[in-house]
């Protein structure tokens, strides 16, 4: 398996580890080395005072007083009596070998007795100075925590990673049943949220391939019924020379029928794309040239399309104006084609939080409640005697059209008889 990333990771933060592992250890022998380099400094001035006490105390006050002093001053003081033959007895700390001093005064007691003081070369400063060169058991274990943390660090970020490859192979091979987020949840982490995004991918594809076999299981039976019946003219036609203008007059039927079925197809196909090219127009003004136009059609049977304004700060959207325009125009048609002659179809616009709400009520025979959810389904037609003049496709465009455009469309049997189509559009404002 490639494992460049891992090995990129392991390499990089192992360096880095141990880097800063080596610049921290610096960083202290510097602090350890000024620390050692200010208490040496100092010792001189003590060594002046404690000759200047043997002088003037004697033997038994000054080593009275050196035996308060910190313990590390008085492992490194030194007090000898000098003999007559320049043979010195070292009368503070038990010596075997010959220090070397750093720093040395004699003194005289007030006996007479000939002392000397000084302080030998500190140790631990000489172990200071070979910090720098990092003695190798620090280089070991640098070398050894920053591969183990290096080695957690990149199976941890390279762990979703192969996750995710092995998912997306499986979804490339038709498998829609993988899912990450699961194991990927108890991250709690940005690799969790992709792992939660992918599966919301997944389900998205599985719904769109669903929905995408249905339509062409839908399709393939809608073209069935008027290519059967054109087979049927043209069979009567051939068998039945005298009949041959009703067998003609049926094939131009089906054909318009075939025409107006496919290209409310491609319509529904083309609002599916969701490649729309945005504007900013007036929802207001659009649906006054929608009604005029549905008016025209309307009135030659005696049904009137009313338009209700409701008071609101601006009807301005953002989106594709002719888009909206059909989804509106379906569903005011689909309400005509439901009325009777004497009824009336009320269009209303109000303003509703963010959104702009489009209402368009009607008096035809509504539809049942077990049914109101799927009205918006492609070739879903209910039951009724205007079943003949569509196919089932106009609510299903504008749903496609109104979620393109981020808003909402659901329907409700209206009181005392009719249906209710309720669009909600966000309306355009200034960031």
């Amino acid at each position: 398996m490639n494992r460049r990333l891992f090995w990129k990771i392991l390499i990089i933060f192992g360096i880095i580890f141990y880097l800063t592992f080596q610049l921290t250890w610096i960083a202290f022998s510097i602090y350890v080395g000024n620390k050692n380099q200010r208490f040496l400094n100092h010792m001189p001035t003590k060594v002046d005072m404690i000759a200047q006490l043997l002088h003037v105390a004697g033997e038994d006050e000054t080593l009275n007083f050196v035996a308060h002093l910190p313990e590390r001053e008085r492992s490194l003081l030194s007090i000898k009596l000098v003999s007559p033959v320049n043979e010195q007895v070292n009368i503070l700390n038990d010596e075997l070998e010959t220090p070397t001093y750093a720093y040395q005064r004699m003194a005289a007691a007030p006996d007479g007795t000939l002392y000397s003081v000084s302080f030998k070369e500190d140790k631990e400063d000489h172990d200071t100075k070979a910090l720098f060169n990092m003695p190798m058991t620090i280089v070991l274990l640098g070398i050894c925590v920053g591969l183990v943390f290096s080695l957690f660090l990149a199976w941890n970020l390279t762990r979703p990673m192969r996750l995710l490859r092995q998912g997306f192979f499986r979804v490339s091979q038709g498998d829609l049943s993988v899912r990450l987020f699961n194991k990927l949840k108890p991250r709690r982490d940005e690799l969790s949220e992709l792992g939660k995004d992918f599966d919301m991918m997944v389900e998205q594809l599985n719904i769109l391939l669903s929905d995408r076999q249905s339509l062409l299981h839908d399709v393939s039976h809608e073209l069935r019924t008027p290519l059967a019946r054109l087979q049927l003219a043209i069979g009567l036609a051939q068998q039945n020379k005298q009949n041959i203008d009703t067998a003609l007059a049926r094939i131009e039927l089906e054909s318009e029928r075939l025409d107006q079925l496919i290209g409310e197809i491609l319509n529904y196909s083309r609002a599916e794309m969701n490649n729309r090219t945005d504007e900013y127009f007036d929802l207001k003004d659009l649906i006054s040239v929608v009604i005029n136009d549905a008016n025209y059609e309307a009135n030659h049977q005696l049904i009137d399309v009313h338009f209700n304004l409701s008071p609101i700060t601006h009807s301005i959207v953002k989106g594709n104006s002719e888009q909206i325009r059909r989804a509106v125009e379906n569903i005011i048609r689909n309400a005509i084609r439901f009325s009777i002659s004497g009824q009336a179809v009320e269009v209303s616009l109000k303003e509703t939080g963010k959104y702009l709400q489009i209402e368009v009520k009607d008096r035809g025979p509504g539809v049942e409640e077990s049914k109101l959810s799927s009205i918006f389904e492609p070739f879903v037609r209910i039951q009724s005697p205007q079943l003949g003049k569509g196919y089932g496709l106009g609510l299903a465009i504008a749903r496609k059209t109104v979620i393109m455009h981020n808003g909402t469309i659901e329907a409700t049997n209206r009181d005392g008889g009719g249906l209710i189509v309720t669009i909600c559009l966000p309306y355009w404002r200034k960031l």
